[in-house]
């Protein structure tokens, strides 16, 4: 096996099991909130851990879901004015608005970490979880976003096109 090829499957099945997480938390989130419902309006019980564990799956649904919309260029955008510009031109805003959101993601990263260093012995209040893991889930899927950002920058700069990876949902 090349190099070459390691490489494609090792990231083929890093983008499945980004997949499956994303797929898995909202699933379990789905499961969780019935839980919550059912308990508390037919059976008249509170369930206290169902709120936070909700709403954590909820933050890893979007963090990491937001890595896979970049990835598969499914990001909602407003393309009037640069389908009007020529194809160079065009070419350069986009890798100017990728600059922009690199630099937005970096300052992400950074109160993530900063936020992970504060948070780290702060726990939930109706289970034992660390803050700092909604804060970590943030800081990796900024990072992830970079990543998939300055290699569409350069395609940008060398003026070809930013090709969405075949959607492993579309088949």
């Amino acid at each position: 096996m090349s190099l070459r090829s390691f490489v494609t499957s090792a990231l083929t099945l890093f983008w499945s099991l980004l997949t499956t997480v994303v797929v898995t938390a909202f699933c379990l989130m789905l499961v969780v909130m019935a839980i919550q419902v059912i308990s508390r309006y037919t059976l008249g019980l509170a369930v206290p851990w169902t709120d936070e564990v909700s709403r954590y799956l909820f933050l890893a649904e979007i963090f990491l879901g937001s890595v896979l919309a970049l990835r598969y260029q499914e990001h909602i955008r407003v393309t009037v004015v640069t389908d009007l510009l020529p194809a160079r031109v065009a070419h350069l805003v986009a890798a100017l608005a990728d600059l922009i959101g690199i630099v937005v993601l970096l300052m992400l990263m950074g109160g993530a970490w900063n936020m992970m260093e504060r948070t780290a012995g702060v726990f939930a209040s109706t289970f034992r979880m660390s803050f700092s893991y909604v804060y970590l889930m943030q800081f990796i899927a900024a990072l992830l976003m970079v990543i998939l950002l300055v290699d569409q920058c350069q395609r940008h700069l060398r003026g070809k096109p930013v090709i969405s990876p075949a959607k492993p949902w579309s088949d």
